[in-house]
């Protein structure tokens, strides 16, 4: 359904909780609040009072869900994932590579430009709006879940034969900024619009002050896998939890980041400065069992995934699960709550005009949720 009226619900913002109705045609906003006679002609869609209409969730770091993952490198993979994220809310996510051969990178970012040039408008598919590149320009000190046998050094030489692979796909890298090589990388992520995240790093906060001068404008899950808070030797997480030119990402499931953590960086950076996501593996929506993450064994058991070694590998979070948790955690409000899962995505990824939020002209990209948080609805433009 392509043009239609939602009435009923509550319509939350990034700015406010509106009552009313918000019109669509074509896919696209037409009205926003008080009903409009110009729009009595579209049929009407209706919710509790307690419900709730919300901007799609936008996931900037996933790797896999329902079994399947982003490196298996295949077009049913990509479908099944995609088909997932999309009865989850996510209207758009940005697929997310691991540390691997040079080979199963490029197989990965081949795929996904061909699955966008045939299925990039599916109706009840979430959109891949380019990839995530996690990895391999990162720290051994700081691995995590990723393989330590295929880091490479920091090479503009590789990210531009991989973005070419990816059909110019590739908006966000994570890299450690101690690395050889990472400064070159850093200004050409620059000069070419790409997001530069750090992460998986044992850098000094000085270093990560410097990248961050550079130009690096994003931290990859705030805490994990980085040097953290000390009073006499300060890391990167010091940096980038102090600098208002860093938006952080948050696992917020429970796991990764204990409740006083979350809220301590909600009181720093505000809502502005925050991006929930998953860091969803393969396991997400598949239950509890053995599975694969970048080659290695993933074992999955009460809401956590780990390596064989205890070392969480991902999450098996979902967007509207992080959402009610930010809640639980911090003083946040509900138009905070779209910044953080919706607009602040959009905007690092220079699409907020038009996608992130509830306004006229943007895309009617939207998610209906009861009053636990609930998935009951989801739009999406095209």
């Amino acid at each position: 359904m392509q043009s239609y009226r939602i009435t009923g619900a509550q319509i939350v913002t990034k700015d406010a909780v509106l009552e009313g109705e918000i019109a669509v045609e074509c896919g696209k906003i037409m009205a926003v609040g008080e009903p409009h006679s110009s729009f009595s002609h579209l049929p009407i869609v209706e919710y509790h009072q307690s419900d709730k209409v919300i901007p799609g969730f936008i996931d900037t770091h996933i790797h896999g869900s329902c079994g399947c993952d982003v490196m298996d490198g295949e077009i049913e993979s990509l479908k099944v994932i995609t088909s997932s994220l999309y009865r989850q809310g996510v209207t758009s996510f940005l697929a997310t590579t691991m540390t691997q051969t040079e080979a199963a990178i490029s197989k990965a970012l081949n795929n996904v430009a061909d699955f966008n040039k045939s299925h990039a408008h599916g109706r009840h598919f979430a959109n891949i709006l380019g990839v995530h590149l996690e990895g391999p320009f990162i720290s051994p000190d700081k691995i995590g879940a990723q393989n330590p046998a295929f880091l490479q050094e920091s090479s503009i030489a590789k990210l531009k034969s991989w973005q070419h692979k990816a059909n110019n796909l590739v908006k966000k890298i994570t890299l450690a900024p101690e690395m050889l090589g990472a400064n070159q990388v850093i200004d050409w992520c620059v000069s070419e619009q790409m997001i530069a995240s750090v992460g998986h790093t044992n850098c000094t906060a000085k270093e990560a002050l410097a990248a961050i001068d550079r130009g690096c404008s994003q931290a990859t899950h705030l805490f994990n896998a980085m040097s953290g808070i000390d009073h006499r030797k300060p890391g990167a997480a010091t940096a980038l939890l102090m600098s208002e030119k860093i938006v952080a990402e948050l696992i917020v499931d429970g796991v990764h980041l204990a409740p006083e953590i979350v809220d301590m960086v909600y009181r720093v950076k505000g809502a502005d400065g925050i991006l929930l996501v998953t860091d969803a593996m393969s396991a997400q929506a598949h239950g509890e069992g053995v599975f694969d993450l970048g080659g290695q064994k993933v074992i999955v058991k009460n809401n956590e995934a780990r390596l064989e070694n205890g070392v969480l590998a991902g999450s098996v979070l979902t967007m509207n699960n992080a959402l009610k948790n930010m809640l639980t955690y911090s003083d946040c409000s509900l138009p905070e709550i779209v910044k953080m899962t919706s607009y602040n995505a959009a905007k690092s990824l220079n699409m907020h005009h038009y996608k992130g939020d509830i306004k006229k002209g943007a895309d009617a990209d939207l998610v209906v949720v009861d009053k636990h948080f609930q998935i009951k609805q989801v739009f999406k433009a095209s």
